[in-house]
């Protein structure tokens, strides 16, 4: 019981690893009302709905001066957790709580192959974000575009159900009839409680138990792999964790080269990008050369620098 109750402990600590988001904040107070219900703005929850398709990983940057998010523009053309009208509002109010213009929709959507039904979310909601109702607008009723009147008077309404979401719901079929109140007696039901009580402290009396049992057997076995030699830990079919191995020599590690103009070897090298949204200046055409922001990266030219 132990072990399982650590392979789910396990399994909880590595999906939330997993999910490795970034985004901005608000720098216009005045847009708290775009916030759901966990505080998150707009920025952070396209930022957890953008990483679904991409293994949990995805930033936002923040905006330059006279700067606006575009929509994909390249390998991420059928990106559907981009191309959809859910994630354009929520980067909507993104560009706009930094004090920015945002694109209409088919310019955001201009280059994707396909895209999602008005008003939807092809993936399920990730945990750790709450998508809010005015992000479900449909902008073929707004002009095209995301409106901050028409979503601040939708803030507080009822939920809007995305189509993901309708398929998952369940209804009565029209023979189904509410259950019938019980006309048992008052002291019926106190018995029925006060069994149920006692059911359930010696339920939970032997959960305690055995959990505490498990936890003592835990120790002990590794107490005894920390007492075992690092050669029989190494050999041994059943060995546990290599990381609880140690070596009696020292670990040498060699120290990096300082640069050096005359030696390749010490040129800098480029980290494989992060998915983000890319970023273009407001005078610019929508269409024409976008450049792609991504936080504490530097770009190097490929000629030696002093």
């Amino acid at each position: 019981m132990f072990g399982s109750f650590l392979a789910f402990s396990s399994l909880l600590l590595i999906g939330s690893a997993r999910a490795q988001v970034n985004a901005p904040n608000c720098t216009d107070s005045s847009f708290s009302w775009s916030y759901n219900s966990l505080q998150q703005n707009p920025c952070w929850v396209a930022s957890y709905l953008a990483a679904t398709c991409n293994d949990g990983v995805f930033a936002i940057p923040a905006l330059l001066p006279q700067h606006s998010y575009t929509g994909p523009n390249g390998p991420d053309n059928s990106d559907l957790c981009k191309c959809n009208t859910v994630v354009y509002n929520l980067i909507s109010a993104c560009d706009a709580c930094q004090g920015e213009s945002w694109i209409p929709y088919s310019t955001w959507s201009y280059n994707c192959t396909a895209s999602s039904p008005p008003g939807s979310f092809a993936n399920s909601i990730p945990a750790g974000t709450i998508v809010p109702h005015w992000a479900y607008l449909d902008t073929s009723s707004t002009g095209d575009t995301w409106n901050i009147t028409t979503a601040q008077l939708a803030g507080g309404t009822a939920p809007l159900i995305s189509t993901s979401t309708r398929a998952t719901q369940s209804t009565l079929s029209p023979g189904a009839t509410s259950p019938v109140p019980s006309t048992q007696s008052n002291s019926s039901s106190k018995s029925s409680s006060n069994a149920g009580a006692i059911a359930g402290g010696v339920v939970g009396g032997v959960v305690g138990a055995a959990l505490i049992a498990g936890i003592v057997v835990w120790f002990v076995i590794r107490r005894r792999r920390a007492r075992s030699a690092p050669s029989t830990t190494y050999m041994s079919g059943q060995g546990g964790d290599m990381s609880q191995v140690t070596s009696p020599y020292p670990l040498f590690i060699e120290s990096p080269k300082l640069y050096d103009p005359s030696d390749p070897s010490t040129y800098p090298t480029h980290g494989a990008p992060s998915p983000t949204i890319r970023t273009t200046n407001q005078s610019n055409q929508y269409h024409g050369s976008t450049s792609e922001l991504q936080p504490n990266r530097q770009a190097y030219s490929g000629l030696p620098e002093v």
